[in-house]
């Protein structure tokens, strides 16, 4: 008899409820980004560039972007356009804009006075890079086309930035909008339209990788837009694909164990492309980036830790808190009691702010998702 996703041999079928431990993975990989982070801010090299280059952060990043291809995959083929826009919406930016009034009228303020700046807020506020305009220009995702970093010369620090980590939501939210058209034009139904679409993206990203003529303009310095949605593309809609393979994709330790050995020779192997920095560049990471997903949904079904970030999803607040806390404990100079104990106190001090932002914002936010429906007169789905 043909096995079937009802006698548990498949991914999917393990995934289907909410028994998983994929918020636990999603919560281990914000820390990781976090750790990442404040580790190179404290100067600790090892979390920065410990694989041709490749930081912990930008593993942790591929990572995430895999489970969120394969969550929202879900969501989008469950919900029309619409709503689905709508719970996208609360989910990123409530939270976001509350981290950036936070960075602005409480950490920014704490980082003036700290300067002992002569002329009080009153420079604090009518500067050119203002708190109101650091707000207002970052709400938009921090996008690379209307962005700013500092907030009245502040902060002054081996990188001048007060949130560097929330580029990638511009991306993040562009993959959500690539899904939802892929559900409007039929692709989720279809899934192997979504599968040739994925693995275009991923030979042009190789192509792009192995050609010099090519990988010369691709990069953070000509077409910084163009080489992270590919990038980013790519790893998420590897995540999609396997969502809508679910019923196909077994469920399989050899599978796990060798698509994870692909992925760590893919990120060691020697830089033979023209590209040596991976966050600015194509490197081979980019090619290796669509292994990780299954490894990852495979823990996700396998671990013991179902119950961690079930029902309260700190990952959020710990990504987007994660930066701006650290730049603060910096300041203090936190980071010169070396590297380890620096990292404790950026997760400890992280940690509040995230759950503050899940209980006062977040959580209230995601509670308006059937508002849509409500107002149509309609039952919100389950």
């Amino acid at each position: 008899m043909t096995p079937t996703a009802k006698e548990g041999r498949f991914l999917g079928e393990k995934l289907s409820s909410h028994a998983n431990s994929l918020n636990f993975l999603r919560l281990v990989l914000a820390s990781t980004v976090l750790l990442s982070h404040s580790a190179g801010l404290a100067g600790d090299n090892n979390w920065v560039g410990f694989a041709n280059g490749t930081s912990a952060a930008q593993i942790a990043l591929y990572g995430f972007f895999a489970l969120s291809g394969y969550l929202i995959a879900q969501s989008a083929s469950r919900s029309g356009p619409l709503v689905f826009l709508w719970k996208r919406m609360l989910r990123i930016f409530p939270g976001l804009i509350g981290c950036l009034l936070m960075t602005a009228f409480v950490f920014g303020i704490i980082y003036w006075f700290h300067g002992h700046h002569p002329c009080g807020l009153s420079c604090y506020f009518h500067s050119k890079d203002s708190p109101v305009k650091y707000v207002i220009k970052n709400a938009l995702l921090a996008n690379p086309f209307w962005v700013q970093h500092t907030i009245s010369g502040t902060p002054v620090s081996y990188v001048p930035a007060w949130n560097a980590s929330l580029w990638t939501l511009f991306y993040e939210f562009s993959c959500y909008l690539i899904v939802m058209f892929f559900g409007i034009i039929g692709f989720l139904r279809r899934r192997v339209l979504t599968l040739l679409s994925t693995l275009a993206v991923w030979l042009t990203v190789t192509v792009i990788t192995v050609t010099p003529a090519f990988s010369i303009h691709f990069n953070f310095f000509v077409y910084i837009s163009i080489e992270d949605i590919l990038r980013f593309s790519v790893i998420f809609l590897t995540g999609s694909t396997l969502y809508l393979y679910r019923d196909r994709i077994p469920d399989s330790g050899w599978l796990a164990l060798g698509s994870t050995a692909l992925y760590i020779v893919g990120i060691s192997f020697p830089l033979w492309t023209t590209g040596t920095v991976p966050t600015l560049e194509f490197t081979p990471i980019d090619i290796a980036a669509p292994f990780i997903a299954y490894p990852l949904l495979w823990l996700g079904v396998h671990l013991p830790l179902k119950s961690v970030g079930q029902k309260n999803d700190y990952s959020y607040g710990i990504y987007i808190y994660g930066w701006p806390v650290t730049q603060l404990l910096i300041m203090w100079d936190l980071h010169r009691h070396g590297v380890v104990t620096f990292e404790v106190a950026a997760i400890l001090a992280t940690i509040p702010f995230a759950v503050l932002s899940w209980w006062l914002i977040e959580r209230p936010a995601m509670s308006l998702k059937s508002l849509p429906m409500k107002i149509r007169g309609n039952a919100p789905s389950t």
